[in-house]
């Protein structure tokens, strides 16, 4: 379960994963995030348009299997469009 002090660093890894994703043509960044009943829960959004919805599931889904494989327990990535 993530800590306060876990939450920054949880989070970069995340926009650096979503960073190295634009290389294979899925832009989308982190928007913001919360811990909330053991969870952190981190909002992704498409920095651009034109990202399709099953490339954005997709992606998440890989680095929420990524966090798990290194020890990051109990993070989701929540998908949103920006308004």
């Amino acid at each position: 379960m993530p800590t306060m002090q876990q939450i920054d660093p949880i989070v970069k890894k995340i926009e650096q994963l979503l960073v190295q994703a634009e290389t294979r043509g899925v832009h989308l960044k982190v928007s913001g995030s919360k811990l909330d009943d053991d969870w952190l829960y981190v909002v992704v959004v498409p920095n651009r348009a034109g990202v399709r919805a099953s490339d954005h599931a997709a992606l998440m889904s890989q680095i929420e299997r990524k966090l798990r494989a290194d020890g990051d327990e109990r993070v989701l990535l929540v998908p949103a469009l920006e308004d």
